[in-house]
């Protein structure tokens, strides 16, 4: 790609240290916000039909909360990408690549992120949050969470190399010390949250079947490894006093 101009550069707005180089949206960024609404839609109309008796709405009501989980999740990702867009401004071939390859992964998880979901607050209620997809054995299970488990392996590898390629292209982006920085530190964070969904395949083939529910535990560790590594990474930057 050709090098930003520094005149653009200087008067990019500033958010957190970072200029916001991408305000004006992109073709791929239009495609990626409309995929991702698509992608809500599909979990709106999964369920099975309009209620039509008092005891279906019940139920009906009863999946709001796997709804609203999974559709944070998609809003989670959709806002990942759109920082991301908003700081690099990217529009280039590979950009589209890697922005397809996220799409993919999310359109083929709507459903199993829906399906745990409702299989979580089911499990944390005891069956009053009751979930519509039957799972009848601990190997069906495991499955469930391997199956989970690579996907937020593919997520977070794509969103790793997102930032790899925009820390690439330090150069032509007018990237300073604190931007090339914080563009690695993204990096890592990602890497490491691929790592713990890495974590939860493992628990899920090796824990004894009664404990294969416990698989999905590990993602809370993400509410670790995130406070953590920015605070370690913040404590080493140098120019943390901008």
């Amino acid at each position: 790609m050709a090098p930003l101009k520094q005149t653009f550069v200087d008067n990019c707005p500033i958010e957190g240290g970072f200029r916001m180089r991408g305000l004006e949206m992109t073709r791929i960024e239009v495609f990626v916000d409309a995929a991702f609404a698509f992608a809500v839609t599909m979990l709106v109309i999964s369920f099975d039909a309009i209620p039509a008796s008092f005891p279906e709405i019940v139920g009906a009501i009863k999946g709001i909360p796997a709804f609203i989980a999974a559709v944070a999740q998609l809003v989670w990702i959709w806002y990942v990408h759109n920082k991301w867009s908003r700081r690099y401004g990217l529009d280039t071939a590979l950009t589209v690549v890697l922005s397809t390859a996220l799409l993919i992964v999310v359109l083929i998880y709507v459903y199993p992120m829906r399906i745990m979901a409702q299989g979580m607050f089911s499990w944390f209620t005891n069956g009053y949050l009751s979930s519509s997809f039957s799972i009848d054995t601990a190997g069906e299970l495991a499955a469930m969470f391997v199956f989970l488990g690579i996907g937020f392996v593919a997520l977070c590898t794509v969103l790793a190399l997102m930032y790899r390629y925009a820390g690439s292209l330090k150069n032509e982006l007018l990237l300073n010390d604190f931007e090339s920085y914080e563009t690695q530190t993204f990096q890592i964070m990602w890497l490491g949250a691929a790592g713990i969904g890495g974590i939860c395949v493992i628990l899920a083939l090796l824990l004894p079947r009664p404990l294969v529910p416990f698989s999905g535990f590990a993602f809370a560790l993400l509410g670790v490894w995130f406070p953590l590594i920015r605070s370690r990474r913040k404590w080493q930057d140098p120019a943390a006093i901008l």
